[in-house]
């Protein structure tokens, strides 16, 4: 009787594990937000470096560190693209997602544009870098709607506090505000980047990684 039980038991597991084909799990990363948070990276070298047009003697290591690590994080979500790592297609496929994208580009531009010929016409240039990472971070709010993405919507909303703040410090003389909007930047660039990088894992099965 007991013979029987375990022949039983047996055949039952045997089909329970066959129901359930194994497949091997590889690493896979979302497109969008690797494609996204390599061109960040590429924007917290620049913004590094602007910050280095008139920073306080002690930040001039840490802002050669930050571009270090923004060329470094660059290099990795490359390697994520280039070695296929990541999911396949693109919300850019979608016309009205295109449509909706280069319109916010379009104001962003016009915006940065604009304002900056207006800070420059008043005689206040030395606010340029705080105007333009407050418009650059505004435009993130919308297209982390556009591409479903809370995380770049997120990082738009601290980009454009960073610029307030970097505008306030300037008017009170504490730091020139490129300096405080360059390094500010930098280091919330590259935080969306090094979170993309770190969180965009997921388990997939071996046949879906392409």
């Amino acid at each position: 009787m007991q013979e029987v039980v375990g022949i039983s038991e047996y055949r039952s597991n045997q089909l329970s594990d066959n129901s359930v084909p194994v497949a091997p799990i590889a690493p896979l990363w979302d497109r969008g937000e690797v494609i996204g948070a390599a061109v960040l990276a590429v924007a917290g070298i620049a913004w590094f470096g602007w910050a280095q047009q008139d920073p306080p003697a002690p930040w001039v290591p840490y802002l050669f560190a930050g571009s270090v690590i923004s060329a470094l994080l660059l290099v990795a979500l490359v390697v994520l693209l280039v070695r296929r790592l990541t999911t396949t297609g693109s919300p850019m496929a979608d016309p009205r997602v295109r449509r909706r994208y280069w319109l916010t580009v379009a104001v962003e531009v016009v915006l940065i544009v604009v304002g900056n010929l207006l800070l420059a016409a008043v005689g206040h240039p030395a606010y340029v870098a705080a105007w333009t990472l407050f418009v650059v971070g505004v435009h993130f709010i919308p297209l982390g709607r556009v591409f479903h993405a809370r995380g770049l919507a997120l990082t738009g909303v601290v980009a454009a506090l960073v610029a307030v703040a970097a505008a306030c410090l300037g008017l009170a003389g504490t730091v020139a505000p490129s300096a405080a909007a360059g390094a500010g930047a930098g280091v919330v660039f590259i935080g969306y980047a090094g979170w993309v990088l770190g969180r965009g894992r997921r388990p997939v099965r071996s046949g879906d990684a392409r």
